[in-house]
């Protein structure tokens, strides 16, 4: 997984750690977006992500709605939380 200089300055300011970074990368449920891929922190991949450990889960469900844009090259692109409603 690497990051661009956007994700890594991103990250920092919408304070979004590395560890929820490598969940969303490995777990995330994908969607696309303008010719990329949102990997999206929902439900099913914060179930996928904590392996039955409560703290872990708590911990991840503060970031649900987190997404990354990664584009061909799987260089993460952008971080972010989802504001508004999922729409297709």
């Amino acid at each position: 997984m690497h990051l661009t200089r956007h994700a890594e300055h991103r990250s920092i300011k919408r304070n979004i750690p590395m560890h929820v970074m490598d969940a969303i990368y490995e777990f995330g449920s994908p969607h696309p977006s303008r010719g990329l891929l949102s990997l999206t922190l929902d439900r099913k991949a914060i179930d996928l992500a904590a392996e039955d450990k409560v703290r872990r889960r708590h911990e991840l469900c503060r970031y649900s709605g987190t997404y990354l844009i990664v584009d061909n090259e799987e260089q993460i692109v952008t971080v972010a939380r989802r504001t508004r409603r999922f729409r297709h």
